[in-house]
């Protein structure tokens, strides 16, 4: 039981960022077709119960539920296998946590969160970004200056959310890549965050483009929910109801998506339901798409300012992006 709390608490809380880097990069689907495709190989069924197991952590404390009864579970087992085999004295019990536990930190925690900081550090903003913890992003980058981009734009984008960008020289940058850059990282789900940050300032098109990338380049063949859901609002803003669809019904398909699509799927048709969800993304969002593989960051929040003169978070990123292109906004050590 000691040790049930204990994974249940670790997961919680120190790990609760991974709980999300896990869930984000598989989708277990409840369908026939997905059975017979994952049974068709021994790696298949690996990945269905790996990715049964992983869909629950969408609600982090389930997932550090389960995790915690399937370590018990696993030691209990073990136990019962070695006295089978014959008497052991009480301090060899505490053997019988060895395998459980090595199965927890082998397939929970990767090598990379282990021996990448830079990894541990995106997992964490990422996780931080797609909860909207704007102030325990930047207390985060106040006690550890993020070493990546992704921590960087990630407490650009928390200041720009608490109407604070104007203080962004109080923290680490590293120029205008420090708030806009599509630049294919690795891993690839350090864009995910950056998907977000184009989808708020209504630059649309390059969200969607953006995850798609993201989800294409995710490990054998695996499917993110989080992924789909932005393909599919994207598609929606934008009114390609049809494409949008395709998304919908696949997530349709998934428990905690589930209810997102079936909503989706029946209010696409109401133009005064889909404006009251996304009535000001279609405001914000650029009126044509020749900035879809754009790199001209400068012009595209320039014009998306001039389209409409409300946007104040694509006015407050044009200025802060100029100012960093001109180095009037540096680091602490490049003062």
């Amino acid at each position: 039981m000691l040790v049930g709390i204990g994974i249940f608490l670790l997961c919680l809380f120190p790990l609760r960022a991974l709980l999300n880097y896990h869930e984000e990069s598989h989708l277990f689907r409840w369908t026939t077709y997905y059975f017979r495709e994952q049974m068709a190989s021994w790696q298949g069924i690996q990945e269905y119960v790996a990715s049964f197991i992983v869909q629950f952590f969408y609600v982090a404390a389930l997932g550090s539920l389960i995790l915690a009864v399937m370590v018990m579970a696993f030691q209990r087992l073990t136990w019962w296998l070695l006295k089978r085999v014959g008497r052991w004295k009480v301090p060899l019990y505490l053997l019988s946590f060895l395998p459980a536990l090595g199965l927890f930190f082998y397939c929970f925690i990767p090598k990379e969160y282990l021996n990448n900081e830079q990894f541990r550090e995106i997992v964490t903003y990422d996780y931080l970004e797609r909860t909207h913890q704007w102030e325990a992003i930047l207390k985060q980058t106040k006690s550890d200056p993020p070493k990546t981009e992704c921590g960087i734009w990630c407490t650009n984008y928390a200041l720009a959310m608490t109407g604070c960008l104007d203080q962004m020289e109080s923290y680490p940058q590293c120029g205008p890549q420090g708030l806009l850059n599509d630049a294919m990282q690795k891993p690839s789900f350090s864009l995910y965050s950056m998907s977000d940050i184009y989808f708020q300032l209504g630059c649309v098109n390059e969200a969607e483009r953006i995850a798609f990338n993201a989800k294409q380049y995710l490990p054998n063949e695996h499917k993110s929910g989080r992924l789909y859901r932005r393909l599919a609002e994207a598609n929606i803003v934008n009114g390609h109801y049809d494409i949008a669809a395709k998304y919908l019904h696949f997530l349709e398909s998934t428990i905690f998506y589930r209810n997102f699509a079936k909503r989706w799927l029946s209010d696409m048709g109401d133009e005064a339901k889909v404006e009251a969800a996304y009535g000001r993304m279609r405001q914000l969002r650029q009126k044509e798409n020749r900035w879809l593989t754009s790199n001209a960051k400068e012009i595209m929040l320039l014009r998306l300012v001039d389209e409409n003169k409300e946007n104040q978070m694509a006015f407050n990123y044009l200025v802060a992006y100029r100012l960093l292109q001109l180095g009037y906004i540096q680091n602490d050590n490049e003062r």
